[in-house]
């Protein structure tokens, strides 16, 4: 095996510019995976792809070494998402309309090749991201054809008109989200080759769709409610325990959950470093979030703690086929997509007799809305939650008049009742 299959070895290799190779397939003209080791920080895995005497790269994510950031990938991800890559490069080749090395790229080969990196980085996320972006996307000839240096804000409003009147505005967003960052990758990608107005021109294409699920009511849960939901997800299964009993004790999102480590849970000092949201699109890690919880919260956790400290936190029960229609308990796994818990947390809404909407996200709702009420100011809020002020502001703005009515009453002053009783 080569220099840079483990991180004790890639932690050796002096700093470069240029990646270190190793060929994967193919031979020299094939497919190789390189590493590109910076002065400082974490390195990252690119792909190379040779064909028909066109070379072609693509950075594939940041490797697993040492301090590396939640996600990254390691020699044997990077090994399977560079081979994959090269596949997915090989199919656009064969379509005589898209050249992957040609200086004017597509929506279509944008979309493309931003499919082939979130399924490198994830099989499942990224296997819902091809089926959007292939059923909506993909298939639209007249919009996926257009060159990225000829799109404009109207190419968009043309194809949002010729999607499906039955598609729901918020899978309108869901669809635009995947497709702005597949276009963006490509900018990125092809700044040199394209007008400088692009960037402006897809952010105001694939601005969000108002939608009228804003306007809805949060579903809040009484603390009562919510130790009746923490107790009722033990019953069922001790592992969803453990995550229902975080989620209402942090606030935290299920992606966020699932990102905790053994060594995440401090118990010494009675919190829960959670580590920072992967939303946007900075490369740079964010430091976790110390979210202070109640002792008992740190003793329930204790079983789990005695695991290796680099173990993830959470974990659920995978299960094997036994035979048609059978299945049966295979392995502790840690937590995948939020979508996974739906089963149980509908049980958990019957056995704790919750409100029939009830959504496990309304944890994270109650969590935010019982801050406030209990006066912590709006920025200690965002930051325990991982959030914007903006966003704490825009969604829970009634609770924030509430709570600073009371507090502005308490400086009320006292007038002599004398006075009141005289201009009667």
């Amino acid at each position: 095996m080569g220099e840079i299959d483990t991180a004790a070895k890639r932690a050796k290799l002096r700093a470069r510019k240029n990646p270190y190779w190793q060929g994967l397939a193919g031979g020299r003209g094939g497919v190789s995976l390189g590493y590109r080791k910076p002065a400082r920080g974490v390195g990252s895995w690119i792909a190379k792809f040779t064909l028909d005497g066109a070379r072609v790269e693509e950075r594939l994510g940041a490797a697993d070494d040492h301090e590396a950031p939640f996600g990254a990938l390691s020699f044997a991800s990077a090994s399977v998402a560079a081979i994959n890559w090269a596949k997915q490069q090989a199919e656009i080749a064969d379509n005589k309309d898209i050249d992957p090395t040609a200086k004017a790229p597509t929506v279509r080969s944008a979309v493309a090749k931003y499919i082939s990196h979130r399924q490198a980085r994830s099989k499942s996320t990224g296997a819902n991201a091809k089926s959007r972006l292939e059923l909506h996307v993909l298939s639209d000839e007249k919009f996926s054809g257009i060159h990225l240096a000829k799109l404009r804000v109207a190419s968009f409003d043309a194809w949002r008109e010729r999607l499906p009147g039955d598609l729901a505005k918020s899978s309108v967003n869901r669809l635009q989200n995947d497709l702005r960052a597949a276009l963006n990758r490509a900018v990125e990608k092809h700044r040199r080759e394209l007008p400088a107005s692009l960037p402006l021109e897809i952010k105001l294409g694939t601005r969000a769709v108002e939608t009228e699920e804003a306007t809805v009511p949060k579903r809040l849960l009484t603390d009562q409610q919510i130790r009746a939901a923490v107790s009722a997800a033990f019953e069922i299964d001790e592992n969803f325990g453990y995550t229902v009993m975080l989620a209402a004790a942090t606030g935290a999102r299920y992606s966020q959950l699932a990102a905790l480590k053994v060594l995440d849970v401090q118990k010494p000092q009675l919190r829960i470093m959670v580590p920072a949201s992967k939303k946007g699109r900075s490369r740079k890690a964010r430091p976790n979030i110390a979210v202070p919880v109640g002792r008992e919260v740190v003793m329930a956790l204790a079983p789990l703690c005695r695991r290796p400290a680099d173990e993830f936190l959470l974990r659920r029960w995978a299960y094997k086929r036994k035979g048609r229609l059978q299945w049966e308990r295979d392995r502790l796994r840690p937590l995948g997509q939020a979508y996974e818990a739906e089963e149980q947390w509908a049980a958990v809404v019957r056995k704790a007799r919750l409100p029939a909407d009830a959504v496990m996200y309304s944890l994270r709702h109650s969590s935010i809305v019982r801050a406030l009420r209990k006066n912590l100011p709006v920025r200690l809020v965002a930051a325990l939650h991982d959030t914007s002020i903006e966003m704490i502001e825009k969604h829970y703005a009634a609770f924030i008049v509430d709570v600073t009515e009371d507090i502005t009453r308490r400086s009320i002053i006292t007038l002599p009742s004398a006075g009141l009783q005289a201009a009667e």
